[in-house]
């Protein structure tokens, strides 16, 4: 029980201060971390979970530490200007005072979101309602100053236990962090005594893959895109074969990319979550496997930490493959924390960045802050490219190698170098991440905002024509070294980029076809005739034709099929395509939400599996996707979505044996 006694005058101490912080900041991760692991639990398990949970205990006490000498530091400072002022004001109702202010800010938000969540919150009334707040919040300090140390004093006593829940459980988290972090355990790193490959055939052609996070095909010039965004890629692909109805496996990074290492549709791999997902095992059933072990070195430059070698689990079958921290150059204190973090932690717990998360109170934090360089793409594609052509210049006995580099930009947020950007538009709109942030966050918008959705597209455009810029360097560079001899260079994309339908960027519910339409760009050594195919292709024929050109035999779990006999003039038979996303299911279940779309000849169909809702469009007629003709041609439709029934069935049953 509390003594009556207490003097009131006294302040609060720096102990108790942070006591306080350090459980209003873990009750506050208690609650995220229930959120979180509603959706971990879909492509982990718990005990996966745990040392994450312990990774974002230490960084969450350590900011909590971080918040109490800043608010110590305002506490005092002002105790000491009342002071002088010959008031007497204590740090304990200066903290009552705050608490106050906090109370009566988050009561607005709830009423506001509550009770008038439809009225236009404008600056005027925000700064009227924070300077009645402020005006309020003294007042009634004033009020109850007698009862500050009292209720101060309660607080504590109530929240002790907590500190000692919440302190064990920090302790607890160091030797767990620890362990995962300096472990070899994980199995996720490139070996460091690569053995090499069974079989050396220098003659087979050197393979380089480059692709582009996030490039669509229908924002290329070389595809007919009116803004010139490809000028060099357009020169280039002359003397290429050009496909332009390449379609991705997926919409996002986790899925695509490996559906491209596997040759296996996202339902057969299961690597469908948002979050990354099932790692495929490098020992069975993969592209690089089956190069190193038919005499290729494989090389991996990854920009993009999602589609990593180590999180597809295959590094052990590349010799060289970089973490992608060393391709990141941080242009904020976001894109740094992400580095570091990603650096010591990135390959080996999952959900490491956890305290960066969008959805988390630190992102906001840290990204509201840019440098004062507004231009600045954190992944400049030079870097990328120059670790590439230094590794491949220093080990000339590499040969065949099969080289995969996937580079960040034109990636989100579209930030080109300073002489691209107003290229397309010349307003001043959109021109720092901060900006675009505000504008796609909620990644939705509605028809009103399509000009504004224009302008954006305009910097990502921008950034496209940065990436045509480096990539005729690079191709400059290849050419001077003489490294083009022998070397069939591919270029293509994981996934495209929204700006219509009423959505930004990628990885929506919807499979239209600035998500889906990739580029596909094969230059073979000496080629001179430039070729066109129209036909429709999936992301995962890419694969088998990589193993066409590598003279090795196509194992039947390639879901693919190789494209060089169509390169070589042969017809080959049509069939269906498909894309996928499943963003709501867990690993070892059966796949009954996400949306699946599927192609045959000039039709496309999208069926949304969580609402039976379906979508038919004729695109040889229809090329924007506006025209439904689900109702007006039946049969069409009752084909291809049997289609669709049929393939998820068969992959339920495959999940269901698994077991």
């Amino acid at each position: 029980m509390i003594s009556d006694s207490i003097d009131t005058t006294e302040g609060t101490t720096f102990g108790q201060l942070f006591r306080l912080i350090f459980v209003f900041f873990f009750l506050y991760l208690v609650g995220d971390a229930f959120y979180r692991w509603d959706g971990f639990k879909y492509y982990a398990s718990f005990s996966e979970f745990l040392p994450a949970v312990a990774l974002i205990s230490i960084l969450w006490s350590f900011l909590s530490l971080l918040t109490t000498i800043f608010v110590w530091m305002i506490l005092r400072t002002f105790e000491g200007l009342f002071h002088h002022m010959k008031f007497k004001i204590n740090s304990g109702q200066l903290l009552l005072c705050l608490g106050f202010f906090i109370s009566l800010v988050i009561a607005s938000w709830a009423i506001k979101n509550q009770i008038w969540p439809s009225i236009q919150s404008t600056l005027q009334i925000k700064i009227g309602i924070l300077s009645g707040i402020a005006v309020v919040s003294p007042f009634l300090t004033w009020l109850f100053r007698n009862k500050a140390a009292l209720w101060i004093e309660t607080i504590y006593e109530r929240i002790t236990p907590l500190v000692w829940l919440f302190g064990g459980l920090v302790l607890l988290s160091i030797p767990v962090v620890g362990y995962f972090a300096w472990s070899n355990q994980t199995g996720k790193t490139v070996s460091n005594n690569y053995i090499g490959p069974a079989v050396t055939d220098t003659d087979r052609p050197n393979i380089i893959l480059i692709t582009f996070d996030a490039l669509t095909a229908r924002d290329m010039s070389v595809y007919g895109y009116a803004k010139e965004t490809t000028p060099f890629i357009s020169e280039w692909a002359k003397s290429a074969s050009l496909f332009t109805r390449n379609e991705a496996a997926s919409n996002y990074t986790a899925s695509t990319t490996a559906s491209l290492m596997t040759g296996k549709q996202v339902w057969t791999h299961r690597r469908y979550q948002l979050n990354g997902g099932k790692t495929i095992r490098s020992d069975i059933e993969s592209l690089p496997l089956l190069l190193k072990e038919h005499g290729y070195y494989n090389m991996a430059f990854i920009a993009n930490h999602i589609a990593s070698v180590q999180e597809l689990g295959m590094a052990e079958s590349f010799t060289v493959a970089p973490p992608a921290n060393e391709f990141i150059s941080p242009a904020s204190l976001y894109g740094f924390f992400h580095k570091h973090l990603h650096k010591l932690f990135g390959n080996k717990i999952q959900l490491y960045d956890w305290i960066l998360q969008e959805d988390f109170i630190l992102h906001k934090v840290s990204t509201d802050k840019y440098m004062k360089y507004p231009y600045d793409t954190e992944f400049p594609l030079e870097r990328i490219f120059d670790v590439f052509i230094s590794e491949v210049n220093s080990n000339t006995s590499w040969k065949p190698y099969f080289a995969w580099i996937h580079v960040y930009p034109p990636h989100f947020p579209y930030l080109a170098p300073e002489g691209y950007v107003g290229l397309f538009d010349s307003s001043q709109k959109y021109r720092t991440a901060k900006s675009q942030d505000n504008l796609v966050r909620p990644r939705f918008y509605v028809q009103e905002q399509q000009h504004e959705a224009d302008i954006i597209r305009a910097r990502y455009d921008e950034f496209i024509r940065y990436c045509d810029k480096e990539f005729q360097d690079f191709i400059k560079q290849l050419e001077t070294r003489d490294f083009l001899r022998n070397t069939i260079v591919i270029l293509s994309s994981d996934h495209g980029e929204s700006f219509e339908h009423g959505f930004f960027t990628h990885g929506g519910p919807f499979l239209f076809e600035q998500e889906t339409n990739i580029p596909l760009i094969i230059k073979e050594p000496g080629q001179t005739e430039g070729k066109v195919f129209n036909d429709v292709v999936s992301q995962i024929d890419t694969t088998a034709t990589i193993l066409d050109f590598a003279g090795i035999k196509i194992p039947s779990w390639i879901e693919g099929r190789s494209l060089l006999p169509l390169m070589r003039g042969e017809k080959l038979p049509s069939r269906p395509v498909f894309s996928m996303i499943f963003d709501k299911v867990p690993v070892e279940n059966r796949i009954t939400k996400g949306t699946v779309a599927v192609w045959d000849g000039d039709y496309k169909l999208i069926h949304l599996l969580d609402n039976n809702k379906s979508l038919l469009f004729n695109l040889k007629e229809d090329l924007g996707e506006l025209n439904d003709l689900y109702e007006k041609e039946p049969e069409v439709s009752r084909r291809l979505l049997n289609l669709i029934s049929e393939n998820i069935d068969k992959a339920n049953k495959r999940i269901i044996n698994a077991k």
